[in-house]
């Protein structure tokens, strides 16, 4: 019999999704931004705007399929497309805000320092523009965001190779040096069973006849002088 790949596929893409959907939560919580400047430092987390929460929830469905996959296999396609549908919203969140970080991190740190300040949070990001263009401020990327973005690709790769471990029908090898043998048609008539010949009256066996002798010849007339005449 030929090995399916099931056996094989279904740890690896369980721990997988488990291990990118982990690290995708863990960096949802974590700082993803940080401002600094005037010897003052403002860290945004992921969860302080509606992005972190996306992300959250995109490593808990990585997470249960993750343990689907441990319990059941990686045989389900759907949990495959699944994972890597999830994957690529929380990969892609955290990429869109990485390539976005300045106007997220000012907005989050505005929202932030107005409270603190007690200003609108219009005019506090007015002014962090300014700081901004004046070089007075500087925005860095924080490592939940790196997890995040990470965790989303660990996640994906675990999908394909869910999918790639879906199991397969093993066909048995043949022996080699032999050719497998049809089965015979159903409509292939069958050998008529022998009928059987009912014994008859014994008849009378003749013997063979004995071929019979030539009838003597008549006897000649007699002639005369013949003392029976």
């Amino acid at each position: 019999m030929q090995e399916t790949a099931t056996g094989r596929s279904s740890p690896i893409a369980a721990i997988l999704g488990l291990v990118g959907g982990g690290i995708m939560i863990v960096g949802s919580f974590l700082a993803w931004a940080e401002v600094s400047g005037g010897g003052t430092s403002v860290t945004a987390k992921g969860t302080d705007g509606n992005d972190g929460w996306i992300t959250v929830a995109a490593g808990g469905v990585l997470v249960l399929v993750g343990i689907a996959w441990l319990v059941r296999g990686a045989g389900k396609k759907a949990l495959a497309v699944l994972a890597i549908l999830a994957g690529l919203v929380g990969g892609g969140v955290g990429l869109y805000d990485a390539v976005t970080a300045k106007d997220s991190t000012l907005d989050g740190a505005a929202e932030e320092l107005a409270v603190q300040f007690g200003q609108p949070v219009s005019d506090v990001r007015a002014l962090l523009d300014q700081a901004i263009d004046a070089g007075q401020i500087s925005i860095s990327l924080s490592i939940g965001i790196y997890l995040v973005i990470a965790g989303g690709a660990i996640g994906i790769v675990g999908g394909i190779v869910g999918l790639r471990g879906r199991p397969t029908v093993a066909a048995p090898a043949a022996a080699p040096g032999f050719a497998p043998t049809m089965p015979m048609a159903a409509t292939e008539a069958s050998p008529a069973p022998p009928t059987e010949i009912s014994p008859g009256p014994p008849t009378e066996t003749q013997p063979p006849s004995m071929p019979q002798a030539p009838p003597a010849p008549p006897p000649p007339p007699p002639g005369p002088g013949d003392p029976s005449s």
